[in-house]
């Protein structure tokens, strides 16, 4: 009797574990098929890559479950182990490959670019090398190769994410919670693959947990920042809601996170650019308008501005006619000089203003000035101010250089 009820205990335990298994597998092809809904609807990029995404990387996080053979007893584990361990680093690639595009660090961060580009080659080299390994070598051996792999992934993968964060993107910190999450739910699935001893239910229960939240917070972040830069990208060709205010540091708010950015230059030794952006003619169309248009204009300036400048750098408005920016230490420096010509190209572009019936084209006049603060310390407030003073110079040379030649002022030669 007690051999019968020991076995019937354990053909319940693997029961409700493969309820566990499968109640995760179907939260993850549920999101498959919204974002297979969205990619129909949407037809971007985004959501193209995001169906990918949760493509390949559920599918890794299935395979590596064990779900598959557990409902599927007849599977030839000979040719089933090659891709249950090649897909992983497969996956964890285009992963890192999507995170490098989301955090808008790569271009600008040359540490990241290298880290994410090496990263992605190694593991497209190790799906190779582990898919034909698992033809050759002990299974046992093969998973643990495997789960090696994957964690190493994980810590690339919060390491990127935690320099986002600290060089001031503040959707990056809950990227790094999100690669916690993951790290528990490899830790689990790993230790799942190879049968590691002396784990329960409840570990599975948690593994199949921390997978889940892993996808949704990521999926929840994808939607945050691709919902900002359609804001953003409307906004800056001038299609302004009615609540068209931008979040961003004002006055004297400005100044302390000005100083938060140098501080943080000066720390990784780097440069740090401080740039002021006057604008002259903001209240020109003031007569035709009435007060309140330069709200709109510079929401759209301000948008521009931080479509160039990314999420991570400080963009605010010290007054009115005059905005601040800051720009992080991660900031190539070799971009600087096509940063600022962009830039300006862009900002000077016309804004069209007003209400539907009577639209108008302003033209932004503006100037720009921009200080390197090297290693030496120096005041954020003096560094904001010698800003504006380069910026306020910068517009009246383009008035001298704009303003038509008086034949009368020039002396005549005899």
């Amino acid at each position: 009797m007690a051999i019968e009820d020991r076995v019937l205990e354990l053909e319940s335990i693997a029961t409700v574990e493969l309820a566990v298994w499968a109640g995760m597998t179907g939260a993850l092809a549920v999101l498959c098929l919204v974002a297979m809904a969205d990619c129909l609807v949407q037809r971007t990029v985004a959501s193209v890559r995001g169906l990918a995404f949760l493509i390949m990387m559920g599918g890794g996080v299935i395979a590596l479950s064990g779900f598959p053979e557990q409902l599927f007893p007849e599977l030839d584990n000979a040719n089933y182990l090659p891709l249950k361990v090649a897909i992983g680093p497969l996956s964890a690639a285009l992963a890192l490959r999507y995170l490098g595009v989301w955090l808008g660090t790569e271009r600008e961060d040359a540490l990241t670019r290298w880290t994410v580009q090496v990263a992605c080659v190694v593991l497209v080299l190790l799906s190779v090398a582990t898919f034909f390994a698992a033809r050759r070598f002990e299974p046992h051996n093969v998973l643990m190769s495997a789960g090696g792999i994957y964690l190493a992934m994980v810590g690339v993968a919060m390491f990127i994410s935690a320099r986002a964060a600290a060089l001031g993107d503040s959707l990056a910190r809950w990227m790094v919670l999100a690669c916690v999450f993951l790290w528990l739910a490899v830790m689990g699935l790993v230790a799942k693959s190879i049968e590691l001893p002396g784990l329960g239910l409840m570990t599975w229960v948690l593994t199949a947990f921390a997978t889940v939240a892993y996808f949704l917070i990521v999926i929840a972040l994808t939607i945050q920042r691709t919902r900002e830069m359609r804001r953003l990208q409307l906004l800056a060709k001038g299609v302004v809601a009615q609540d068209f205010n931008i979040p961003m540091p004002q006055g004297s708010q400005l100044i302390p996170r000005v100083a938060d950015v140098m501080w943080r230059s000066q720390r990784m030794e780097r440069p740090c650019v401080v740039a002021a952006i006057a604008v002259r003619n903001l209240y020109e169309l003031a007569d035709e308008l009435g007060h309140g248009v330069e709200i709109e204009i510079l929401a759209v300036l301000a948008a521009r501005i931080r479509r160039h400048v990314g999420f991570r750098n400080v963009v605010g408005l010290y007054h009115p006619r005059c905005f601040v920016l800051a720009v992080s230490s991660g900031q190539d420096p070799r971009r600087g000089e096509l940063f600022v010509q962009s830039l300006l190209t862009s900002i000077r572009s016309s804004v069209r203003v007003g209400p539907p019936d009577q639209r108008f084209d302003f033209w932004p006049a503006v100037g720009m000035g921009v200080v390197q603060v090297e290693h030496s310390p120096m005041e954020a407030l003096a560094a904001i101010d010698r800003a504006e003073q380069l910026a306020i110079e910068d517009l009246h040379i383009e008035d001298l250089l704009s303003r038509p030649l008086d034949m009368d002022s020039v002396p005549q030669v005899r």
